[in-house]
């Protein structure tokens, strides 16, 4: 009965994805901004679709603009499983095509021109002037390389489940060119290039990949954890929830606890990783293992993984994921390891039941940590517990993660000044009621400051930096005089000297040749 279900779905979806609907996309110019150095208003030009954007990606070079639609529903807390692409030509403000996606099941990929849909492990390349079929492949495409127009993915051999042969495929009439075996069943933490054709993709270990013909090397780990019992029921629960918000489950298997690694970091010539079994070092060219310290038992968990001089640091987290969902795992513990050998020289527990590390932050030779309801500091140098206080979740509320760089306030001259740099012998602490609090290094709330009065750096020019505020931008000049005010949020983005940004079912499109440099 459920093949039987399944299969009535799929071609359901299938049928749903070629049909055509009538859409209308609305213009208008309107003013968005004004300068600050002579008044004059500044316009741009407002796209309006019919419901709320979901993504957007621009082609400059065509002018054209692809959108996806995803209704909220009503009481603005789930969202649609069911949308739409539009493809909107901006020069001739036409809307050339549209066609239905379902989000919980499919994606779609662009660049430049290439459009690339993945449903049910097929993968469609789209003829970005129709939206028609140029190719389709039995495969479910992971990642493209725009450059040498190749995408990766892997291909479904028979009913019985997915394999672990990874395809090459040529984007330009999707023949295979190349195979190779890649295990998945953790799913893939990470991929990035160390040259222009090489990848390293972090999946159950971490693997080369020459992008044109498959070759590279292997070193294989363990990034999960199988049969986790203790939690199925809680699983189900949560993936319950996926399918009533669309976030689809990302597992391979309902009781697989995956996320069980670090970061990769990457040196001139050597890669670091740590997973379950062990922190490793290997040679990124040769994938030779230069050293590798085992870790015991079952402490490990999700980690980050950073080096200062001679010494890699871990900060072991203290939770995973099973699904999207977030749950405690292993042990939470700061470490430190030779970078030349390995060899440890110190490992801290925290032995505190069910309260993961939220974030770390290194300030004067100490490691800061943050946790839900408390903040703790240990020695660099040694590994010991330096200070630790607890703080009232009824006054503060829960504790979230460190400031960073792009939080900007104002001071008392109205300048808008890095909140890190204005006071360095403090941290800075992010809460659940939108509030940052000053700690100082004995670990005393000094300060608390509203997020809605802060502005986030997010844009810079060779002359120019963006700060936004809720919904509006200020421009600023490397004097630091205010140039303009543009109504427009942090996801907005500049290409050549047009600022375009997207709220809610709007696009805009704001010409600032009369207010920034060429760079």
């Amino acid at each position: 009965m459920r093949i039987i279900i399944l299969g009535i779905f799929i071609l359901f979806s299938l049928d749903s994805f070629s049909q055509k609907l009538d859409f209308k996309v609305l213009s208008n110019e309107i003013v968005l901004g004004k300068s600050l150095l002579d008044s004059s208003e500044i316009k741009g030009i407002e796209y309006i679709f019919p419901e709320r954007i979901e993504e957007i990606y621009l082609d400059t070079i065509t002018g054209f603009l692809t959108v996806q639609l995803r209704k909220l529903s009503k009481n603005g807390k789930w969202l649609d499983n069911f949308g739409n692409i539009l493809l909107y030509d901006l020069n001739k403000k036409k809307l050339k095509w549209n066609k239905k996606i379902a989000y919980q099941t499919s994606d779609l990929q662009q660049f430049s021109n290439t459009l690339i849909y993945t449903t049910y492990n097929n993968s469609y390349c789209l003829d970005i002037d129709n939206g028609n079929e140029l190719w389709k492949v039995k495969n479910d495409i992971y990642f493209v390389d725009p450059k040498h127009n190749i995408g990766i993915g892997y291909r479904i051999k028979s009913l019985s489940g997915n394999k672990d042969e990874l395809e090459g495929i040529n984007l330009k009439n999707g023949e295979v060119i190349w195979k190779k075996e890649l295990n998945r069943e953790y799913t893939w933490n990470n991929i990035f290039y160390t040259n222009d054709s090489t990848l390293i993709v972090a999946a159950a270990g971490l693997h080369s990949i020459n992008i044109k013909n498959g070759s590279g090397w292997d070193y294989h780990t363990i990034t999960g954890k199988k049969d986790y019992t203790e939690t199925i029921a809680k699983n189900v629960a949560g993936m319950a929830l996926g399918v009533l918000t669309g976030v689809g489950v990302v597992s391979t298997g309902h009781n697989l606890v995956r996320d069980i690694v670090s970061n990769v970091l990457l040196d001139s010539l050597n890669l670091y990783l740590s997973s379950k079994d062990q922190l490793v070092k290997i040679n990124k060219d040769t994938g030779e293992v230069i050293w590798n310290h085992p870790f015991q038992g079952d402490l490990q968990s999700k980690s980050s993984i950073f080096t200062n001089d001679s010494l890699v640091f871990m900060i072991n987290k203290g939770y995973a994921y099973m699904g999207n969902r977030k749950l405690n795992f292993g042990t939470p513990f700061i470490a430190a390891f030779n970078k030349d050998t390995g060899e440890q020289k110190y490992l801290s527990l925290i032995n505190v039941k069910d309260d993961p590390i939220l974030g770390f932050h290194i300030l004067d030779k100490e490691i800061y940590l943050v946790f839900k309801n408390r903040l703790a500091k240990y020695s660099q140098e040694t590994g010991d517990l330096v200070k630790e206080i607890s703080f009232s979740e009824q006054e503060y509320g829960d504790l979230k993660y460190f400031v960073g760089n792009q939080v900007f306030g104002t001071n008392e001259n109205g300048d808008l000044r890095n909140i890190i740099q204005s006071d360095t012998t403090k941290v800075f602490v992010f809460t659940n009621n939108n509030k940052i609090v000053a700690v100082d290094n004995q670990l005393n709330i000094t300060k608390t400051i509203d997020f809605e009065d802060l502005n986030i750096y997010y844009l810079k020019t060779k002359d120019y930096k963006f700060f936004a505020k809720d919904k509006l931008t200020l421009i600023i000049d490397n004097e630091g005089k205010k140039v303009a005010e543009i109504e427009a949020t942090s996801k907005a983005f500049l290409i050549g000297e047009t600022l375009y940004d997207r709220q809610e079912n709007s696009f805009f499109a704001i010409n600032l040749t009369e207010i920034i440099n060429k760079d």
